[in-house]
C-alpha cells in the first residue's frame, strides 16, 4: 500500500465514521422527540389548529344536577374582599375583609426585623409588630395596624 492510498483509505475511514455518528445522533434525537409515551410529537398545520380550537372541548366532569331545593332558604352571603397585598414599612402583609373585619392571612418581616406579635383576626384593627435588634443594627420597633376601609384591608404605621 502507498502513501496515497493509505490517506484515501483514512479519508473513506472518516466518512464512514463521521455518518455513522451523524445517523446516531439523528436516531437518539427522534428517540428523546417520542418521549417516554412512545408517540412521536407532529406539527399542527393552521387548518388543524382552527378545527381543534373551534371543536367543544369535552366534558370530563360529572353531568350536572338537580338544582337547589327552592323550599330550602337561602344561606346568608358574607361580604368579602379578596386577599389584598399590603407594603408598610418594607415588610409584606397579605390580608382580607369579610363583613367589616380583617383578617390578617401571611406577615413577612422587613429585611433587618422579626415579627414578634400579631393579631390574626377576624377583627376590628388587627396589629403586628416587628422587633429589630442586635449588635451594629441598633434597635426599633414597628407597629402595624391593619383596619378595613370600604371593604379593603388598609395598613396604618406607627413607629
Amino acid at each position: 500500500m502507498g502513501m496515497g492510498s493509505r490517506t484515501a483509505f483514512a479519508m473513506v475511514g472518516w466518512l464512514v465514521a463521521a455518518a455513522v455518528a451523524t445517523v446516531v445522533g439523528l436516531a437518539a434525537v427522534r428517540v428523546i422527540g417520542e418521549g417516554i409515551t412512545g408517540t412521536a410529537a407532529t406539527t399542527l398545520t393552521q387548518e388543524e389548529v382552527a378545527e381543534a380550537l373551534a371543536s367543544p372541548e369535552p366534558s370530563a366532569g360529572p353531568e350536572p344536577t338537580a338544582g337547589p331545593d327552592p323550599s330550602a332558604s337561602p344561606e346568608p352571603t358574607r361580604a368579602t374582599s379578596s386577599p389584598t397585598i399590603l407594603r408598610p414599612a418594607g415588610s409584606t402583609i397579605t390580608a382580607h375583609c369579610e363583613d367589616g373585619l380583617v383578617t390578617i392571612d401571611l406577615v413577612a418581616a422587613p429585611q433587618g426585623y422579626s415579627t414578634t406579635e400579631y393579631d390574626e383576626g377576624p377583627t376590628d384593627e388587627a396589629e403586628v409588630r416587628f422587633d429589630r435588634g442586635g449588635k451594629g443594627h441598633g434597635s426599633g420597633r414597628v407597629e402595624v395596624h391593619v383596619t378595613c376601609v370600604d371593604g379593603k384591608p388598609r395598613a396604618t404605621i406607627d413607629d
